[in-house]
């Protein structure tokens, strides 16, 4: 009894310390899905396109061992090689409603209020730099301006100027590959990825309608792959 009572005191100890060691265990969780919405601050050439996650981040470590995310990007795959990649620009809320002009008139005084074909408010905020406390997990939706000024990858977002470029790469492949990189300041890089079909598997002959659908109502939400 008393050799067994000591067994499970050294193993609760030896399994503290470990945990203690170890520090945070952070685990980023593939999203359900990814929108994009045009900003309708410009028209043509001076519009974007800006697309939005939810960050989904589980940290199960315990409570004294949190984490702060560093850097987060949204790396677009290419087919044989690697695609550009994208800087976390804002925090952005997206509101899927039927009176979008309506509500943006109470659009907070620290937030931007983005409307499209009056059905998709986005609420944009600063970035700010977020944490993954210990036991617990982080869920914010997080927004990449996909223009070159945001690019992570220097070399490799040159073709992405305006709204209508990036929606014409967008759509020039049945399906789109994003991989969500986030570098956490103790557990190093996680990565999550949602994989997008935009035209149903084993169709013979994919007919693009992104970019069409983008410039009429201006926004899109897609899921991803399960």
């Amino acid at each position: 009894m008393a050799s067994a009572a000591l067994v499970l005191s050294l193993t609760t100890v030896l399994t503290g310390a470990w945990y203690g060691l170890r520090g945070s265990v952070v685990t980023a969780v593939p999203p359900e899905s990814v929108f994009f919405y045009r900003d309708t601050g410009g028209e043509g050439a001076s519009s974007v396109l800006t697309a939005g996650v939810d960050t989904a981040l589980v940290n199960s470590a315990s409570g004294n061992h949190g984490d702060v995310i560093t850097r987060i990007t949204m790396e677009i795959d290419l087919p044989g090689g690697k695609g550009p990649a994208f800087n976390y620009a804002v925090l952005v809320t997206p509101v899927f409603t039927l009176n979008a002009s309506e509500r943006a008139q109470d659009c907070p005084v620290t937030a931007r209020c983005v409307v499209n074909y009056d059905e998709f408010l986005a609420i944009e905020e600063p970035r700010r730099t977020l944490d993954v406390p210990g036991g617990a997990s982080r869920s914010e939706y997080v927004g990449f301006v996909l223009q070159k000024e945001g690019c992570a990858s220097p070399g490799l977002c040159d073709d992405y100027v305006d709204f209508d470029s990036v929606v014409a790469a967008l759509e020039r492949n049945r399906t789109i590959t994003l991989r969500f990189r986030y570098q956490l300041h103790s557990d190093g890089e996680k990565v999550s990825t949602c994989i997008i079909d935009l035209g149903p598997q084993g169709q013979s002959a994919y007919q693009p309608w992104l970019a069409a659908h983008l410039r009429k109502k201006g926004w899109v939400q897609l899921p991803c792959r399960r």
